[in-house]
């Protein structure tokens, strides 16, 4: 939803899916340039992650994630929105 918030054309799943149906979905849509999943662990909250995946539909990798990590470091805040718009 932010990805569509900020202008970006998005495929959002109607419904929970598993992690590899989005690498999945992702290398058999041309129209995908990359792929996002926020997972949630029955884990300890560091566990949870934000997952890249490219147009083929493989996980980023160095230095790449880096870079992505640190953007995300430098938001400062959460956007005040109504998703329903």
């Amino acid at each position: 939803a932010a990805f569509a918030k900020g202008g970006a054309s998005v495929l959002i799943f109607d419904t929970v899916v598993p992690t590899p149906l989005v690498s999945f979905a992702v290398a058999n849509r041309p129209e995908c340039v990359l792929g996002v999943m926020v997972t949630a662990s029955h884990n300890p909250k560091e566990y949870n992650g934000y997952k890249v995946y490219w147009a083929n539909g493989c996980q980023i990798i160095p230095p790449l994630d880096v870079d992505i990590a640190a953007k995300i470091d430098q938001q400062e805040g959460i956007w005040n929105t109504e998703w329903d718009e």
